[in-house]
């Protein structure tokens, strides 16, 4: 839970470092066994080197006693207690020591199995620590070849290696730690920086929210461009919808006065019953007509391209199965053409009411035949209805798609239709067109964009 409570920064912070500490903490574990490897490798080679430097400074007799020379290579073998000894023994005999070891070694080890074997153990010497000493099994031939086994021990005192693991260890962790510590406020920065344009886009809704702004600026990267761009296309459909409302309450408060005064009028003056009663369902019809056409005007949803496709195919598939069985007396036949199964991001009411409207006019006003065409042109789609009907005069195109303009008053309706069909067109950008049809009736196009 206090997780999901961090911000972004901080959870990439919170990882960062973990991964940092992680990556460092086995920089430090590898480095460090590798230098304890190398530091043990160095120490072995060194108490070799000690062994092959008393060999070749020992003189043996035929008897075989061994001497050996006051001064060696190695200043340490002569100064007591340096932390350095050497010693000669064959079996429990110690035949020399050197001058730091003498009286140190009480308890001699196993000559090894065979000459120039080497054997390691750890010594623990009474008052100085642990030793680490290199056993080494020789064995030298008289002249009369008889045979004497010898074995050269060295010990070395551990402290000193020991100390300088430890000094390696004190440095590597500060020099990891002080560059892990400089990382981690070079991440702090990079962050900081990286994520300013989250910052910046957080900054730009709170102008928005606050009524400064209308949409977000486009000087983002490009990681986020489709995220501002989808924003600003939601900001765009949500002003374009309030304008809608604003709109249409505005025209509905217009257009509700007439019928309304009318009827004031009529229950002022002396009009009979059934006179009033029939002035009353007709302006109440045309008042239930303004609210429904501007209710649907309000709820258009308008060009966007985050709506979620629809098909046009089973859209206009329904609406012609469905009027087929309104009309069916009129024994319509009905041609329906489309390239392929076509998707646009619209409202689906909105695709609904637009067809709806278009196909129950051509259905109420052909004849006997209906023709739609459905194709894409290279930079919108296009849907063209065709009737047999008797047409519309050319001087009434413009007119026809008028809120309540109606050419025959002998057909059922209030001319709403066309005019709903007009403003979702409007809407969604697109636009709706009157011609003469090659059937001999009306031909309506609509072309909308693509989204």
């Amino acid at each position: 839970m206090l997780i999901k409570q961090f911000s972004f920064r901080n959870r990439l912070l919170l990882a960062v470092s973990l991964v940092l500490a992680a990556f460092l903490g086995l920089s430090a574990f590898s480095l460090n066994n590798a230098f304890k490897t190398s530091a043990d490798k160095a120490q072995h080679q060194r108490l070799q080197n000690y062994v092959y430097s008393i060999l070749s400074a020992a003189e043996f007799s035929n008897s075989g006693l061994v001497s050996m020379p006051t001064k060696l290579a190695e200043p340490e073998f002569s100064i007591p207690s340096s932390g350095l000894y050497a010693q000669i023994s064959s079996g429990q005999n110690i035949i020399w020591q050197s001058a730091s070891a003498l009286g140190r070694f009480l308890a001699l080890p196993e000559h090894p199995e065979g000459p120039s074997i080497e054997q390691i153990s750890v010594l623990n010497i009474e008052g100085e620590g642990k030793f680490i000493n290199l056993s080494y099994g020789i064995v030298w031939q008289n002249d009369f070849e008889q045979e004497f086994e010898y074995t050269i021990n060295i010990a070395e005192a551990l402290s000193s290696i020991e100390q300088e693991k430890a000094g390696f260890q004190r440095s590597l962790w500060y020099w990891l730690g002080g560059t892990g510590l400089m990382l981690l406020i070079a991440q702090v920065f990079i962050l900081r920086w990286s994520l300013r344009p989250l910052h910046d886009v957080a900054d730009d809704l709170n102008a928005i929210k606050s009524g400064d702004k209308k949409r977000l600026s486009k000087d983002y990267p490009t990681e986020l461009n489709q995220l501002t761009q989808n924003i600003n296309i939601l900001l765009d459909h949500e002003h374009s919808r309030r304008e809608r409302y604003k709109n249409s309450l505005a025209d509905l408060a217009h257009s509700l006065k007439t019928p309304l005064a009318v009827l004031r009028g009529e229950f002022d003056s002396n009009t009979q019953i059934s006179e009033l009663r029939t002035t009353a369902n007709e302006q109440l019809n045309r008042i239930s007509d303004l609210v429904d056409y501007q209710l649907q005007r309000a709820s258009t949803e308008g060009l966007s391209s985050l709506q979620a496709p629809v098909s046009l195919g089973d859209v206009i598939y329904k609406i012609l199965k469905s009027l087929d069985k309104v009309y069916l007396a009129k024994n319509i036949r009905h041609q329906f053409k489309i390239e392929q199964d076509i998707f646009v991001h619209a409202d689906e009411g909105d695709v609904y009411e637009l067809l709806g409207n278009l196909l129950d006019n051509a259905y109420k006003y052909c004849n006997n035949q209906v023709q739609i065409l459905v194709h894409w042109q290279s930079d919108f789609l296009e849907i063209v209805i065709d009737d047999n009907g008797d047409g519309v005069p050319q001087q009434e195109y413009d007119a026809i798609l008028k809120r309540g303009k109606r050419i025959d008053t002998q057909v059922d309706g209030h001319g709403l239709g066309l005019a709903i069909a007009s403003d979702i067109i409007n809407a969604y950008q697109g636009n709706l067109s009157l011609k003469d049809s090659p059937l001999g009736g009306a031909r309506f196009i609509i072309q909308l964009p693509k989204s």
